[in-house]
This record gives C-alpha cells, structure tokens and sequence, in this order.
C-alpha cells in the first residue's frame, strides 16, 4: 500500500509540474503575442496619422478641374485605407484569440492554490490589462476609418460633403411639406443607432456565453476526473478489505498455535518448580558454609575499612596543603588599597589557624590508624592461621558442593532457554496483533479519504464560482502590492547602506577598544607586580615588629601571664594596622581575640572577655585614675595587669592595682 501511495504522490508531483511548465509556455506565448500586438497598433495608428494628414487636401482631388498627380493621390489613399482597414481586422482576430487563452488559463489557475500560481496570475492580469487598452485603440482607428469612408465615397461621386450639403438645401429649402419625411429620417437613424448599440450587447452577450460555457467544459473535466480518482480509491478499498480478510485467516493460524505453545510452557513451568525445591535444599546446606566464610570476610573488611580511613586522612592532609597554596596565590593578588589587603590577610590567617588545627587533629588521628594497623595485622595473622586449619577440614564438602553447583547450573540453563522460547512466541504474538491494527486503521483512513473525496468534488464547483468573483479583486490588490514592493526596495537599499556604515564605525571603535584592552592588560601586570613587591615588604615589616612586641612583653611576664587562643597573628594585624595609620577602634575591629582575664575573673564582675592583646610598642608611660571605674568594657591590659580604660598613645588610664 505504501508503495501505491508513494507511486500517486510521485504521478501527482509530475503532473503539476507538466501543467506549472504548460502555464508558464502559455504565458510567454501571450505576452509574445500582446507585445506583438501592441506594436502593430502603433505602427497602424502611425499610418492613421499620415492619413487624417491627408484628409484635410482632399476635397479637390475628385473633381474634373484636378490633375492626375491628384487622382494618383487620391488612389494612394484609398489603397492605404483598405490596407489598414484589413490589418485592423486581423488585430482585431488575434485579440479575440488571445482573449480566450487569458480566459482559459485564468480558470485552469483558479483550481489551484499554490505560490507559483499566484505570480502566474499576476502576469495574467498585467496581460488583460494590455489586452484592454488595445482594444480600446482599436475602436478608436475603426472609428476614425469610418470618417476617412465617408470622404472616399464623397470623392468617388463627384462632390464634397460641403458640396452635397448645399445642393440639399437648395432642393429642400423650397418644399416645408417635406418636414414630415426629414423627421422619419431622424426616427429611423434614432432607431438604427438603438439597433447598433442592441448589436453590440448581443455581441457581449454571446462572448459572455462563450465563456460560461468553456467554464462549464472544464468543470466537466474536474469533475469527470474526481469520478476517476474517486473509482480508484474505491478500488483500493476492496483491495484492503480482501487483504484485511487473508491476514485474519493468518492470525487465526497462529493463534492456534500460540496455544499448543502455552501449554508446553505450563509443562515446563512444573518442570521449574520441580528443580527450584530441589535448588532450595541445596542453598540451605551452602548458607551454614557460608556464615563461617562471611564471619572471616567480616575481620578482613574491618581492616580494610581502618586502612581506606587513613588514605582518606592523608588526602585530607594534602588537600589542607593545596589550600594553604591557594590562600598564598590569593594573597598575592590584593586590590590596589592597603586597607583591603590588611582585611584579606587577617581573614586568610584566621583560615590558616584552623587549617592548621585540622591539620594536627588529623596527624593525630593518621597515628592512632597506624597502631590499629599494626593490631589489625597480628588479628590477620592468626586468622588466616584459623582459615587453613578450617580449609583442610571443609576439602571434602567441597567437592560436594561443586557437583551440586553443576547440577543447579544445568537446571538454571534449562530454566532460560524455556524463558527465551516463552518471549519469542509473546512477541511474535504482538507483532500479529500489531499488523492487524495496522490494516484496521488504513481500512478507515481510506473510507474517510472517499467521503472526503465526495466532499471535495462539491466544494470545488462552489469554489470556482466564489474564484472567478475574487479573480477581479484580486489584480487590484496585486498592483496596490507591486507599487508597495517597490517603495519597500528603496526603503531597503536605504536600510542597506546605513548597515554598512554602522559596519564600518563598529569595525573602527573595535580596534580602539583592543588598543585600549592592550594597554589596560599592560598596566595591569605592572600593578600586580608592585603589589607583589609590596607585599614582600609588608611581610618582612610584620616578622620585624612582631620580634620587637615579643621582646618588649617578655620583661613583664613576672608579673602576669596573658594566655592567648592565637599563634601571635593579631600582634601582626595590629602593628601593620598601626603602620597603615588607622585608629584604635579600627584596629579592635580587625584583631579581636577571647583572652583569659587575670585570675580567671575580669574587674567589675565580668568573665571571658574579648580583649585585645598588647598593640603599641610606643605607649610606655601608663597612670593610674581610682575615678575611671565608669568604662565596662574591656579595651586593653596595662604591664601591672589593670584594665585600660582610656587610651590616648602615650598616657593611658588605668583601673586601681
């Protein structure tokens, strides 16, 4: 079935083809023909011109005082007359011959609906346009080659219409009785003007009537073709239904025998029940085994489970070191202000403080995995002394155990190729169901396919009707929409050149923006570098000062003893904070550490305080105030061990020793 809808399809896309190839050699045979055309209308009107030039010098050429040079004039133009009266007639001819063609092909065009179609009858209409106007200079020429009649026949008989006018009036002029006869006479050209114009609507009638009826032979063949279609779909059904019933009668078959399959499978399915009794016995015997075994395995995961703990300690301890190595990199890459760099370095130390806490807890912890090793390595020993000793023993339940295994192996093999052969008839059966639903669905599709085919030979009658009114407006709208496209061309050009010098300014500003980015990147490496360089200075201005605090505060250790939490960062911190010019707050704020208050009690009741270690190397000169007692807070210890209550960098006040 595909195939034959594969083979329509293809059939379908040659036939539009040939017909889009008819229509498009139809076309060029009529805009041959109306260039033609045209241009014979204008070398005839050319000759009309030179004629009604002529007109005006007749009047004396037929009369018996003229000369011969003026009869041969006068035989020229009677020639000239007829030859332009012959070939306005043949115009005339291939207009009504191009006329049915438009007529023709604007049908065929209006029982499709594609792209193509739609330029096709643009040109349609550009060439009943053309087809207009001619006609138009054709009514004009006969006309005029009415007039030229009238004056050859004037010069045939002798006189002139000047002539003939004034020898009427000289007969008529005397006789009034005559009144009655010259009004028949107008009553009759009256009537002979309604006969020619009667004339000429019967003349539109009849073309009207011309072309309904080439309207009605083609929807004939439409519809005559829609029959044919529709015969061989109706074919094709009894065709589907004829294979519908063979596969029935196929899937009964094998129906029957997926049933004589199921009851092998029931066979077999007892068979499995037999043999899985049979291989529950056997598993119970080797679980007993098997709890030795596991208790064994169970030492031997305890070790291993000490020995993967330590190989992750010591990857802690590596990682630790990697970022010790990152917080360094960073260090070094401090922005441009030194306050910024002094709050990056006392954040990095407080990370490094605990890193280095971590660091210890898990040496500690990689020593005490090291001794449990070693103990885990004598219970190993004499485990493994054990396992022999139970090995020796369990040789001959082993081979017990094999021959078993042999046999619960063959009955596992039997067991899945029962399970295979079970599977292979389940899918077949789904595949047979499968197909049938499949030519149920194509049986339906082609009954609606039918009656839709019914429908659509209804519909296209009413559409050639609604067709032929749109076909008018339709032409209007494609001139409104060329004049359109037009405007939008030369809106586009505009749009074009304003790209290409936004181009050209973006391509220009890209290159400053490079030089810049060049000269920023530049400048950049020059900025780390210095602060590279600073960076070094400030470490060895820090090992300086703190060598110089610890120094100073050792004298005083034998009065009191301060017990701080930190390895001696915050004395750091302070000093460089010092150098940096910043206030006392400012220096509490960045160094605060708990530290142990004198005797484990702080003045004024309070324990556990947050103090600041000793900062100033410079504030040598202490007093001593009973009256500052109102400060609560904690600021600084003087050498005696009082709190600090005001501190001003050279003269502080004290509490009461």
């Amino acid at each position: 079935m595909e195939e034959i809808i594969r083979e329509d399809y293809f059939e379908a896309l040659s036939s539009r083809n040939e017909e889009e190839q008819e229509m498009l050699r139809m076309l060029t045979k009529l805009e041959i023909d109306s260039a033609y055309t045209s241009e014979k209308l204008m070398n005839l009107h050319v000759l009309l011109m030179h004629l009604l030039a002529w007109d005006n010098d007749l009047e004396g050429m037929g009369t018996l005082d003229s000369s011969p040079a003026s009869f041969e004039k006068a035989l020229t133009f009677d020639l000239l007359c007829g030859i332009l009266e012959s070939e306005v007639k043949e115009v005339d001819e291939v207009l009504d011959v191009l006329e049915a063609q438009i007529v023709d092909t604007s049908y065929k065009i209006s029982s499709c609906k594609h792209g193509h179609y739609i330029v096709i009858e643009g040109k349609l209409g550009e060439s009943a346009e053309s087809l207009k106007q001619s006609r138009g200079q054709v009514s004009e020429i006969t006309l005029q080659l009415a007039q030229l009649r009238r004056t050859l026949h004037y010069i045939r008989n002798g006189t002139s219409e000047n002539e003939e006018s004034v020898e009427l009036r000289q007969k008529y002029a005397l006789k009034p009785s005559d009144l009655r006869h010259k009004n028949a006479l107008r009553m009759l050209e009256k009537s002979l003007s309604r006969e020619l114009e009667l004339e000429k609507k019967l003349m539109e009638f009849q073309q009207n009537e011309e072309q309904l009826k080439l309207k009605l032979h083609y929807t004939e063949e439409v519809s005559s073709r829609m029959e044919e279609a529709s015969e061989f779909i109706w074919g094709r059904f009894l065709e589907a239904d004829n294979s519908s019933e063979v596969l029935t009668g196929i899937s009964k078959e094998l129906v029957g025998r997926l049933q004589i399959l199921q009851f092998s499978l029931n066979g077999s399915a007892q068979r499995e029940s037999e043999l899985k009794s049979k291989l529950e016995d056997c598993t119970v015997q080797l679980e007993a085994k098997d709890l030795l075994v596991q208790k064994l395995e169970g030492t031997i995961s305890e070790n291993s489970e000490i020995v993967s703990e330590v190989l992750t300690l010591r990857e802690y301890v590596k990682s630790a070191e990697q970022k010790l190595k990152n917080t360094d990199l960073e260090l070094k890459s401090v922005n441009a202000s030194k306050q910024e760099i002094l709050v990056h370095l006392a954040e990095m130390e407080n990370a490094n403080e605990s890193v280095k806490e971590n660091l210890f807890e898990a040496e500690s912890r990689a020593e005490s995995g090291e001794a449990k090793i070693k103990e885990l390595d004598a219970a190993n020993l004499e485990l493994t002394e054990e396992l022999n000793f139970l090995k020796d023993a369990d040789d001959k339940k082993t081979k017990k155990v094999n021959s078993l295994e042999k046999q619960v192996r063959e009955l596992e093999v039997q067991v899945q190729n029962s399970k295979v052969s079970s599977e292979a008839n389940q899918e077949q059966q789904n595949m047979l169901y499968s197909a049938i639903w499949d030519m149920e669905t194509l049986i339906e599709d082609l009954k609606s396919k039918a009656s839709k085919a019914e429908s659509r030979t209804e519909t296209v009658e009413e559409q050639c009707i609604v067709l032929s009114t749109t076909n008018s407006e339709l032409n209007k709208d494609v001139s409104f929409l060329r004049q359109k496209a037009k405007s939008l061309e030369a809106m586009l050009d505009l749009a074009n050149n304003e790209k290409e010098r936004y181009a050209q300014e973006i391509t220009t500003r890209n290159k400053v923006l490079m030089d810049m980015m060049l000269q920023l990147s530049s400048e950049r490496e020059r900025i780390q570098e210095q602060l590279y360089s600073l960076a070094k200075e400030n470490k060895i201005l820090r090992v300086n000062q703190c060598s110089n605090t610890y120094q100073r505060n050792g004298s005083y250790a034998g009065d009191k003893e301060l017990s701080f939490h930190a390895d001696g960062h915050e004395i750091e911190a302070l000093a460089e904070s010092l150098q940096a010019g910043l206030s006392l707050s400012a220096a509490r704020e960045m160094a605060k550490e708990e530290v142990n208050c004198i005797g484990g009690h702080c003045p004024d009741g309070k324990k556990d305080c947050n103090c600041l270690p000793l900062i100033a190397p410079t504030m040598d000169i202490y007093e001593t105030n009973e009256s500052c007692r109102t400060d609560n807070e904690c600021i600084k210890y003087c050498p005696k061990g009082c709190k600090i209550v005001d501190c001003n960098f050279g003269t502080c006040l004290c509490e009461y020793c």
